[in-house]
């Protein structure tokens, strides 16, 4: 059946209705043919950022339309990865779609810049170390509180230049640093002492992040339970209202990519300086 746009008003809906001539007919309203070109711009915005399978995968997390099976699909793979059953071609495609398309999603939706293109890194396989942007740690509150203690600790030993102090391995999320509770995990904080060319203490900061996922043996060993860590992905609601359903998906299967040859550990590490002492 032919179909044409309906004449929207300034509703800005691409609505359409079944042409009588047979043939497709542009709406006359300015409101209406906006409208129209910006929704197949949408479409096609979508199709070149979520090619293939993938543009059904970033639907359903968005919208939550099939949300329900997309779910069981995560669910049953992780079941047959608990169990250490193989995972067949099919099955790897799907890993691989799923997380290029949470990479893609989470540079989209910027607060999730960084965690988006840690995972396109991890699943292009080089294993290289890979440089952040600083502001995931400084603006970071529990970054914060350890660049404090490591500050008062090099003050309390009265620290000469050159002298280095680390931190303990520690959980580097910070709940109103959206990026850090998706894109990290433990690492360590190191500060020298330094000073600049007039003379004046410089602290010279660098954090480490490795970004190897934890298996589900290891989960099991840390909490009791293999599916004891899962982040939720939320779709547009969530982003922007806080509300609505999530996609839930276990910090063990990011673990079953690298086990696949899908993925590569790698180091992720930022760098910044600040005034002494």
């Amino acid at each position: 059946m032919h179909a044409r746009p309906v004449r929207s008003g300034h509703s800005g809906r691409c609505a359409v209705r079944p042409a009588s001539s047979g043939r497709l007919r542009l709406p006359r309203s300015r409101t209406a043919r906006v409208a129209l070109a910006a929704c197949a711009a949408l479409a096609l915005t979508a199709a070149v950022l979520f090619p293939g399978r993938r543009l059904g995968i970033a639907l359903s997390v968005a919208t939550g339309i099939g949300r329900a099976a997309l779910q069981q699909r995560i669910d049953a793979l992780e079941e047959r990865a608990i169990r250490g059953d193989p995972f067949d071609d099919a099955d790897r495609a799907f890993l691989s779609d799923l997380y290029r398309t949470l990479a893609t999603g989470g540079k989209v939706a910027v607060v999730l810049r960084q965690t988006g293109r840690m995972m396109d890194h991890y699943l292009d396989g080089s294993g290289a170390d890979y440089r952040l942007d600083p502001r995931i740690f400084t603006d970071n509150a529990t970054v914060r509180a350890e660049t404090d203690a490591l500050r008062r600790r090099a003050k309390d030993a009265g620290a000469a230049p050159g002298a280095s102090f680390v931190s303990a391995p520690i959980h580097m999320a910070d709940p109103a640093n959206p990026d850090s509770v998706a894109g990290l995990y433990f690492g360590t904080l190191r500060m020298t002492v330094a000073s600049d060319r007039r003379g004046a203490p410089v602290l010279s900061f660098r954090a480490e992040v490795p970004w190897r996922w934890p298996s589900y043996a290891e989960l099991e060993k840390r909490h009791g339970d293999p599916r004891a860590e899962r982040f939720p992905i939320p779709g547009i609601g969530g982003l922007l209202f806080g509300s609505g359903d999530a996609l839930l998906i276990g910090n063990g299967l990011g673990a079953e990519l690298a086990e696949e040859g899908l993925a590569t550990p790698f180091l992720a590490f930022a760098e910044w300086d600040e005034r002494g002492p």
